[in-house]
Formats: C-alpha cells, structure tokens, sequence
C-alpha cells in the first residue's frame, strides 16, 4: 500500500526562543518516500521568529509560511488544515523537538491501529539548566504535578482521551468540524473529546517520541497554568464530556482553603463551626504538605528524554524548589478555573465551521 501524503503543520507565534530547536528536528525528519509538505503558520510573530525560519540555517523543503491573523493556535491549526494538501496532518508544537522517525511512526501506528489520532507521551525537559527550570520538568512527570494523564507517562501505551500533539487523518474533521478558536490553551483537549464522540479512537505509543520544553519560571508557569484552568472552566457548557475528573481537583482544593479559611477567620473564634472550618483547613495544608514532600523524595524516576537534557539527576536545590512549582501549578489552576466559573456568563460566540 502506498504512503499517505503528509502535511506537518506548524503554527507559531513570538517562538524565537524555541524554534530553532523545533526546525533542527523537522529539518532531521525522515521523511524518505512520503510526500509531504510543511506549513508554517505565523500568529503575526514580532520578535524575530519568521527570520530565523526563512534564515539559509533552516531551507526545509516544501516548506510554506502562512500568516495567522487570529495569532492563537487553534486558529493557526484550523489554517493549516484548510491549506494542507495531505491525507494525513501531522500537528507540532513549536516548544518541542522530535525523533527524526516521528512521522513515520505516527504512519505506522495509525495503521496498524486504525485509530483516527496518535501521538506519544508528553516528555518535558527543561529549557534552561536553571534549578527552576529543572524543577518545572520534574513536577511535569510527577502524578501530583500534572494529575497523571496516560499521555504524560513516558512508557504508556494503548488507546487514551487526548495525545500530545497529535496526528490526524483528514476525514476527522469533516465530521468534528474545526478547534474551537476561542481557546488559546485547551483546545486539542475539547477537540478530541468531540473526536471520540463522533466515533474516532485516539492512540498513544511510547515508539512516538517527542519531547517537550517546559516553562522556566514560576511566573511563567503559573500564567500557563491559569491560562489552562480558565479555558477548562470557561468553556464548560460548550462540552463538558472534554474535562475529565482529575481537572477539577485543584479547583475542589483551593476552593475549600478559600471557604474553611475565610470562614475561621469571620466566624467567632470559639464557636464549633469556627473551630471546625480551622481543623479543616490546617488538616487540608498539612495532607498537602506531606503529599508535596512525599512526592518530591519520588521526583526523577521517569524517563525525560535524552541523557543531555535528562533532569532525572536533579540538584539538591531544583529537589528543594519543587515543593513551589506544585504549590504553582495547583494553586494557578485552581484559581484560574474559580474566575473561568466566574466569567462563564460573557462567553464569545462560537467559532467559525470549516467549510
């Protein structure tokens, strides 16, 4: 049976920092007896990101750039699925890097499972050596960090709710319709629920290897995680077969530290309920607490990627810092999707259909 043809698409936005790596691996794909193209969609990037790709550095062969006016992501996936050519659309994150098989096995897997979607595990590696940076990549691979999604395991295998970023066969989305272009951080999670609901299989192989660079600050980190608690709780109404139970835990949390605290410090200081709504919420931090330490002495016993990067071998001071980057990811999250609840009511209309 002959290849399908491919088109890796590739939507960017102010990726100066991390195209360069990006480019390297998809100028190093193989990609010998596949037709195929790739499709740049630029978000309208002002900081240097379309030099480097049309730089002599990275001459990728049937290569086009496409400006995104909407500049999000889905808004530059759902241009580059107009534009493709290709039976198969294979989607990259610009914050990655990828195995030079990884479009041929995301071919072989798709056929040999007949799934309509496949991807490998989510590996995060630190952008920087900074013990921050170190410590984000660890939390990324702990179950207490991330809330232990399959695809977010580096060894899993089997069919699953959503992979990272994805590999697509076309017909998909003449029956799901387009991302939703409202969301600038869930939308793959929202589309493949919509993808299983119309009857497709999503399947992840630990053969498909990509990996991941991850936030290098607290800061950074914690508007990413907002940005992604948010849109969970925002956009709820629209589907809310997308989010699973895991995605609510931090919002249970840091909505109970919020109501037994504010209730020990409004009640009167001796009566039952203020006393209770203490009890409580000490207990709470301190569960908390002991979880966070317990899986900080566990952090590092993953599989991350290649030995260069491999914070499997963390400093003392990354191991000392990651106790914050999960007090970061939890608290963010569940305060994000606490003001997505709030706003829900002044919602955007929904996006366009393809035609």
């Amino acid at each position: 049976m002959a290849s399908p043809s491919v088109s890796i698409i590739v939507p960017v936005r102010n990726e100066a920092a991390h195209i360069g790596r990006c480019l390297e691996s998809v100028l190093a794909l193989d990609l010998h007896g596949i037709d195929s193209e790739v499709l740049v969609v630029d978000g309208m990037s002002d900081d240097g990101t379309i030099d480097q790709i049309q730089s002599s550095k990275f001459k990728i062969p049937n290569c086009r750039i496409i400006l995104n006016p909407g500049k999000g992501v889905a808004a530059g996936r759902n241009i580059g699925i107009k534009a493709a050519r290709g039976d198969v659309l294979v989607m990259l994150d610009a914050h990655a890097r990828y195995q030079p098989d990884y479009v041929k096995r995301c071919l072989e897997v798709m056929e040999r499972t007949g799934a309509a979607n496949v991807g490998g595990p989510a590996v995060a590696l630190p952008a920087r050596g900074t013990a921050v940076a170190r410590a984000v990549a660890l939390a990324h691979h702990s179950p207490f960090g991330l809330g232990g999604g399959r695809f977010r395991n580096p060894g899993a295998e089997g069919f699953v709710e959503t992979v990272w970023p994805g590999c697509y066969r076309r017909d998909v989305f003449a029956r799901t319709g387009p991302l939703d272009e409202r969301r600038s951080r869930t939308e793959d999670l929202e589309f493949n629920a919509r993808l299983r609901a119309a009857g497709f299989t999503i399947y992840l192989s630990p053969l498909i290897r990509a990996w991941y660079y991850c936030r290098t600050t607290l800061g950074g980190t914690w508007r990413q995680r907002w940005a992604d608690g948010y849109e969970i709780a925002h956009f709820l109404p629209d589907n809310p077969s997308a989010p699973k139970p895991r995605h609510y835990v931090p919002l249970v949390f840091v909505s109970g530290l919020l109501l037994f605290g504010a209730s020990a410090l409004v009640l009167p200081g001796q009566s039952p309920w203020a006393r209770l709504a203490s009890a409580v919420f000490w207990t709470t931090v301190a569960a908390y607490l002991l979880a966070a330490l317990f899986f900080t002495l566990r952090a590092g016993t993953g599989d991350p990627g290649p030995a260069t990067d491999d914070p499997r071998r963390p400093s003392l001071r990354a191991l000392a810092l990651l106790p914050f980057v999960f007090a970061t990811l939890h608290l963010s999250y569940g305060l994000g999707s606490a003001w997505g609840l709030l706003a829900m009511p002044f919602r955007r209309r929904k996006p366009p259909v393809l035609p």
